[in-house]
């Protein structure tokens, strides 16, 4: 008995964490419409890595993203000029930070 109750000890562990619920692959977390608060800056991700940018006074730019661990890229042009932009970022709810710029998820 003694030496059967590890054992399922550690199986009922291994059931357990089994059962975890995945967490959201961050492509669909990032996924919408998310403003600043002051209503200037508008980013629209969508799931497959392309995005959108709206600026007011500055017009609309279309481009891709990709995210490696904690850190965001974003390649768009504007007018002839190629840019390319990594962020830390983070997703708290319903608030995105790029850097410590907060973003609110558009509903």
């Amino acid at each position: 008995m003694k030496k059967i109750l590890p054992v399922l000890l550690a199986a009922f562990l291994l059931l357990c964490t089994g059962c975890k619920t995945a967490s959201k692959p961050e492509p669909d977390r990032i996924a919408g419409v998310w403003k600043d608060s002051y209503g200037l800056t508008e980013y629209r991700f969508n799931q497959n890595g392309t995005m959108k940018i709206e600026a007011l006074n500055f017009g609309s730019f279309k481009g891709t993203y990709s995210i490696q661990g904690s850190q965001i890229t974003m390649q768009y042009k504007i007018v002839v000029k190629n840019v390319k932009e990594t962020y830390d970022y983070r997703i708290d709810g319903d608030t995105l930070y790029l850097d410590d710029q907060a973003f609110k998820r558009k509903k």
